[in-house]
């Protein structure tokens, strides 16, 4: 009975990959891929890919902001946004505000990591986007004219301003997940 379950819960996986798949946008896809990187984990036992915008930082030494996810056997991964911060003062930031189009949001991430060399420190998060206020924040980015975030520290804030590059590579983020079968986003903006 239990090569039964087995084969059933495979089953069902294939069924839920078939599904997305059937989802899939290839005319989209093929437009969008020339502005990503794709990169495959040799290691991961369900093939993981990762779409990394290649504009995106390579390194954590800058600061940057952007929008990815990954794809493997299973099927999509939310989507993540990655946020860096570069400077040669400490913040310790514990959340970032972001003011885009005069509408104010926040994000609190759960974790935030820090290094240091040289004189000089980065400060960064990297997190899955799965509640409804996160899907706002990253809408409201995908669609900005204008927007800036805030770095909220125990003592000291700092305020970077969002390029219109990243604000591009992040709707072109959003619409490759879309593209590829993603849950579509359809929450309003007020």
């Amino acid at each position: 009975t239990k090569n039964h379950i087995k084969e059933h819960v495979d089953e069902m996986n294939e069924k839920t990959v078939q599904q997305q798949t059937l989802k899939r946008d290839s005319a989209k896809i093929l437009e969008l891929m020339p502005f990503f990187n794709k990169k495959t984990d040799e290691f991961d036992t369900n093939e993981m890919t990762w779409y990394v915008p290649k504009n995106a930082p390579k390194y954590i030494s800058s600061n940057g902001i952007y929008v990815y996810f990954g794809i493997n056997k299973k099927g999509l991964t939310p989507l993540r946004l990655k946020v860096q911060y570069y400077s040669d003062e400490w913040l310790f930031f514990r959340k970032v505000n972001f003011s885009i189009d005069g509408k104010a949001y926040e994000f609190i991430p759960t974790n935030t990591e820090t290094d240091n060399s040289g004189g000089y420190i980065w400060e960064w998060f990297d997190e899955a986007i799965t509640s409804n206020s996160d899907k706002q924040l990253l809408l409201a980015l995908c669609y900005a004219n204008n927007a800036k975030m805030k770095f909220v520290g125990r003592q000291y804030y700092d305020i970077k301003n969002i390029t219109p590059q990243q604000i591009k590579d992040i709707q072109r983020t959003i619409e490759l997940y879309r593209a590829m079968g993603g849950e579509t986003m359809t929450i309003k903006l007020n």
